[in-house]
Parts: structure tokens; C-alpha cells; sequence
């Protein structure tokens, strides 16, 4: 098998379970605090795995012509770094499973408020992305069911339930006022099963919107034909 290859597939195994991680990351931040930390390591060696198989995207950021997706990409891996480093090392501060063994730390009333800005941030940011790079994965869909039309708006249907019920986890769960750092304490739905499936629902209805935008971007920058 081509090493190349080989590269695809670990990228595609890597970033299933990033994103599965990060939705029980978020999930689990109401039930235990043990598993909650632990995760969060988890989620944490993913990305420096992700970054470590994708670090020549970042040679290329001098190259080339920047277009509006291009700056909308730069700007969620950039973002998305930034919340990472300070989503990590405020979890150094307020750790006590999974980091236990170092020395405490003050300053866990900022550490707290800066974990949640961080860690909701995150969640956007990393799923922003995905809808980014997912116009090569909507495209073989749609390729692969387009001739059964039943199935094609069985798919679309699912889509828009999934966004529609993704949007309503997002106001009940109060991502607005997590995002502005308006919230001192977690709060939410204790119950991990729902809470998954919630947080789900909000990775689709964020990789839609930013998958939709990406759309009306390059089609926006298109040239128009001309009339012969």
C-alpha cells in the first residue's frame, strides 16, 4: 500500500476520533470529572497527532492566492490553536485526576473562565473546519445515492432534521453565553446519552454552516459566463 495512502487513512481514523472525542469531552463535563480529564488528554494528543500529519499546510500559508475560503480555513486552524494551547494549559491548573501529580497551581477562578471560553471555542472551531474540508466527502455522497432519488432525499431530510434539532441544542445549551465567557460554572444535562446526542447535533449544524458557506463562497467567486 502506498505510503500516501496510508497517510489518508490515518488522517481520516484520526479525525473520526477527534471528533468523537471531543463530543464526549464536552458531554461528560457534568457527570465526572475523572473521565472528563482524561478525555481531554485524549482529545489533546489527537490534535498534536492531526497537526503533526497535516504540518505542511502550514509551510503553504506564504504561498499562493488567498481567496476568502482559503482566509475562512487559515482562520479556524489558527483559532483552533490558540483555544487548544489555552484550553490545555488551564487544565494544567484545575486538573485533579488526570494531572494530579503536579504541584497545585493558583488561579483557578481565571483558569476556570478561561477553560470554558476555550473548550466551547474548540468545539466550533474544530467542527467549522470540518465543514470546510468536507466538500470532497458531500460530493461522493451525493454521487454514490444520486440515482436513487428516495434515498438522495431521504439523506437530505436527515441533514436538515439533524441541523434543525442542532440549532435548538445550541441555544438550550447555552453556547451563546459559554462563547463570551459569560459563564463561571458548567451547567447542563447530566444525562451522557442525551448530552452526546446534543453536542452531535451542534458538530453537524456547525460543519453545515460552514460546508453551506464555503458553497456560497466559491460560487460568489466565480466568474460569470458569457452569453454567446
Amino acid at each position: 500500500m502506498p505510503k500516501s495512502r496510508d497517510k489518508s487513512i490515518a488522517r481520516i481514523v484520526i479525525d473520526a476520533l477527534m471528533g468523537t472525542v471531543l463530543v464526549l469531552v464536552m458531554a461528560t463535563a457534568l457527570v465526572d470529572e475523572a473521565p472528563h480529564e482524561y478525555l481531554g488528554l485524549a482529545l489533546l494528543a489527537l490534535v498534536i497527532v492531526h497537526v503533526i500529519l497535516n504540518r505542511r499546510w502550514f509551510t503553504t500559508l506564504r504561498r499562493g492566492r488567498w481567496t476568502a475560503v482559503r482566509a475562512l480555513q487559515a482562520a479556524s486552524v489558527l483559532g483552533l490553536v490558540v483555544c487548544i494551547v489555552g484550553q490545555g494549559a488551564s487544565a494544567v491548573v484545575l486538573s485533579k485526576h488526570a494531572l494530579a501529580f503536579l504541584p497545585a497551581i493558583p488561579g483557578s477562578a481565571l483558569a476556570r473562565s478561561v477553560h470554558l471560553v476555550c473548550s466551547h471555542w474548540t468545539f466550533i472551531f474544530v467542527f467549522a473546519h470540518v465543514g470546510l474540508q468536507a466538500k470532497n466527502v458531500f460530493r461522493r455522497i451525493g454521487k454514490t445515492i444520486s440515482a436513487n432519488h428516495a434515498l438522495l432525499w431521504t439523506f437530505r431530510i436527515g441533514i436538515a432534521a439533524v441541523t434543525a434539532f442542532g440549532a435548538v441544542s445550541f441555544v438550550q445549551l447555552g453556547l451563546p453565553a459559554y462563547l463570551t465567557g459569560q459563564v463561571k460554572f458548567a451547567e447542563g444535562d447530566p444525562n451522557v446519552l442525551f448530552a452526546c446526542v446534543r453536542w452531535a447535533s451542534v458538530a453537524m449544524l456547525v460543519s453545515t454552516v460552514f460546508h453551506c458557506l464555503r458553497s456560497a463562497l466559491e460560487s460568489s467567486g466565480r466568474k460569470p459566463r458569457r452569453l454567446r
